[in-house]
């Protein structure tokens, strides 16, 4: 049982805060029906530390994504790269901070 626990206190501070955490806003265009959206979601987060806090819909065919990452693990263009490998653009926000 001791065990048991240790190993859960193990796993749940391997989980921890981001040892670099910065914030970015990202512009996404081409973003025409609902499922367009689920799909830069996914991509975004199958990249390392990537975490969405929120996103924000545009006046067109676009809209803006806020994102939390650990930048000492993942970079801004790695994050680009993930939508504009989906078929969509990409773009760091002008509003972007760190």
């Amino acid at each position: 049982m001791r065990s048991l626990i240790s190993a859960a206190a193990l796993i749940l501070s391997a989980g921890g805060a981001l040892a670099e955490e910065a914030t970015m806003k990202l512009d996404v265009t081409g973003l025409t029906c609902p499922s367009c959206s689920y799909i830069v979601a996914t991509a975004l987060k199958r990249v390392d530390t990537v975490g969405i806090v929120a996103f924000t819909e545009g006046t067109s065919d676009d809209g803006t994504y806020l994102l939390r990452y650990d930048d000492a693990a993942t970079d801004p263009d790695e994050i680009i790269s993930a939508v504009t490998g989906v078929g969509y653009g990409a773009a760091l926000s002008p509003e972007t901070g760190s």
